[in-house]
């Protein structure tokens, strides 16, 4: 099971949380409510490993927007043909996880991988499971005596594929580590292929109630800080003995001050998060948690090297405050007297209009969607570090910049750091796209006509509340799925591929919501969907291969530069393809052209 480093500065005071309910929403006349099937609310599919059924895997289904510690997962277990259903489930956008002791989701696009991808009630989900890679070792004293009882934490650093991994400590399911047995050996299972690092992380449970000694750093495989570890490379079903780690005495440093600024929240819980990151690849190094009233921080157990220091207030009402990171430099000393000091942060508000359908049964197969299942995201147009790179795992739960609009259409995107940003809508079923994205000007004087936000997105200031932003959403889109090829069948596809859609009518050549790109699979096969009608020019570009679909880098298109770019390079390729309304392009060959 993974579970990140942040999670347990959460779990720190989760005990304190008091749960809240939503206030239902009236329904208005400017989003009537659609007829159409009702469906069950519930979630189905299938598990399967190695091409059989899994019996008993435990498949949890996560909200994507929720307030901070609700608890509104649901749980159902496979049966011995694999198959699971979630039930109880209201309208709305999910994720799903997969827990089977010693396997875990395989990253292969022909099934669904560990969550990434949301889902919607009335899918039927294919699930596949690999078996996890294994690290074994022994945990030894100064003099070579084994360490009975001892926690011992594998981190992935990095997937196989060089993708880094910012937040992804393994431990079992109470949190606190893997144990030594009397022998000093310790063996960590159902880990994601991937690069991983080793540490000891902890004294023995025979000195019940000590921590770590406050200064020392943690000690990493084979018998060193940081900095100095060896790397343990995992696949599939592997095993890796020999892991061992030989405690010595090592002096670490302390980093010590306060956090300022907007420090002060609503509700019961108002704690700051200081995390302290490695410079070089931002990974967590250490962590406090300061609950309400306190400011004071200090972080001990640092090696020397080069470091970010971050900080995070959140409450339950999901009012948050972040820092920017602030570069520390330990050379053999302790620091204190930092001052870390925290930003508001942004809000965007406005609604979703549903256009009137002007050809109401033309995608009538389709089944018919609630408006609550939109997910919004406010995604950052900065080619900047995000304040929350570091605590990426607390976005799921807390829905930093993301939500879903009410019944009436009205949406509020809560804690967006400043800058410019992007409103993106993933929707439901296929039959529908975004067609406009707009925002009301702020002028006091005479009204003008809405400034087209999807083309330089929307710009937000510390602790700004910006009204008036409309998604207009069309009923009738396209889709195309396929396979790229190589052009020479004795050739290589390049490992990442990103398929680009240019609108092919001059006249649509700045309208950026007209151009779609997305990361082909492993196999090749491609899916877009929710495409505006219209003819579109495709082309073929290499991507980075530390990219993948689930974390894709800013779209091309975002660029007016780069859209000049793709067209000129589409028309010289010259593959055009025609999509109509409700059209479903299906097995369309794509040849690779370097």
């Amino acid at each position: 099971m993974r579970l990140s480093a942040s999670f347990f500065i959460v779990c720190l005071f989760v005990s304190l949380v008091v749960s809240s309910s939503r206030e239902a929403k009236a329904q208005q006349e400017s989003n009537p409510k659609r007829e159409g099937p009702k469906r069950e609310g519930a979630i189905t599919g299938r598990v399967i490993a190695d091409g059989r059924p899994v019996a008993g895997a435990q498949v949890v289904v996560h909200p994507a927007v929720g307030k901070l510690f609700d608890d509104q997962d649901q749980t159902s277990a496979s049966d011995e043909d694999g198959a699971f259903k979630v039930t109880g489930l209201s309208p709305g956008a999910y994720f799903l996880s997969t827990r089977m002791p010693g396997y875990v989701a395989s990253s292969d696009s022909s099934g669904d991988s560990s969550g990434a991808r949301l889902h919607r009630i009335g899918e039927n989900v294919a699930i596949t499971l690999i078996k996890g890679g294994v690290i074994t070792g022994r945990v030894t004293d100064e003099f070579g005596e084994p360490m009975v009882g001892a926690l011992v934490t594998a981190f992935r650093v990095r997937t196989l594929e060089g993708q880094p991994e910012l937040d992804s400590y393994v431990m079992d399911a109470s949190g606190a580590g893997r144990e030594t047995d009397d022998r000093g050996v310790y063996r960590i299972f159902g880990l994601e292929p991937g690069i991983y690092v080793v540490s000891l992380n902890g004294l023995p449970f025979s000195a019940p109630g000590l921590a770590q000694p406050r200064n020392e750093p943690q000690v990493y495989h084979p018998s060193s800080t940081r900095n100095a570890a060896a790397e343990i490379t995992v696949i599939s079903g592997g095993e890796t003995s020999g892991v061992d780690i030989r405690h010595r005495a090592m002096r670490g440093h302390s980093i010590g001050g306060a956090v300022s600024g907007a420090t002060e929240g609503r509700g019961i819980i108002n704690a700051v998060s200081v995390m302290l990151l490695r410079a070089a690849d931002r990974q967590p190094v250490a962590a406090a948690t300061t609950l309400t009233g306190e400011k004071n921080f200090s972080l001990r157990g640092v090696e020397d090297g080069e470091y970010d220091l971050v900080a995070l207030r959140f409450t339950e009402d999901m009012d948050f405050s972040a820092s920017v990171p602030r570069r520390v430099t330990i050379r053999g000393a302790d620091i204190s007297g930092i001052d870390v000091k925290l930003l508001k942060l942004s809000s965007i508000e406005g609604r979703v209009a549903i256009e009137p359908s002007k050809q109401r049964d033309a995608c009538k197969s389709e089944d018919d969607f609630s408006i609550g299942e939109i997910l919004l995201t406010a995604r950052r147009d900065e080619k900047t570090p995000s304040l929350f790179a570091a605590l990426a795992s607390l976005e799921a739960p807390m829905g930093v910049g993301r939500t879903a609009p009410g019944d009436d259409g009205a949406f509020v995107l809560k804690n967006i750091e400043p800058g410019r940003v992007r409103v993106e809508a993933d929707l439901p079923g296929e039959n529908w796209y975004v067609r406009a994205i707009t925002q009301k000007s702020s002028a006091a004087t005479k009204p003008t006509n809405p400034m087209d936000a999807s083309q330089n997105g929307v710009e937000v200031k510390s602790g700004e509340k910006v009204s008036g932003v409309e998604l207009t959403i069309a009923e009738g889109a396209a889709s195309l799925r396929g396979k790229i090829v190589p052009t020479n069948e004795n050739a290589k596809l390049p490992r990442r591929i990103r398929v680009h859609l240019i609108p092919a009518e001059t006249t649509a050549a700045n309208e950026a919501l007209r151009y779609y790109e997305k990361i082909a699979n492993n196999d090749g096969s491609f899916d877009l969907k929710n495409l505006a009608p219209g003819r579109y020019l495709l082309r073929l570009r290499a991507s980075e291969e530390s990219e993948s679909a689930a974390t894709p880098d800013r779209p091309l298109a975002w660029d007016a530069i780069e859209r000049a770019k793709l067209r000129r390079e589409a028309e010289a390729v010259k593959t055009e393809i025609e999509l109509k309304s409700c059209q479903r392009v299906k097995d369309y060959v794509l040849r690779w052209q370097p």
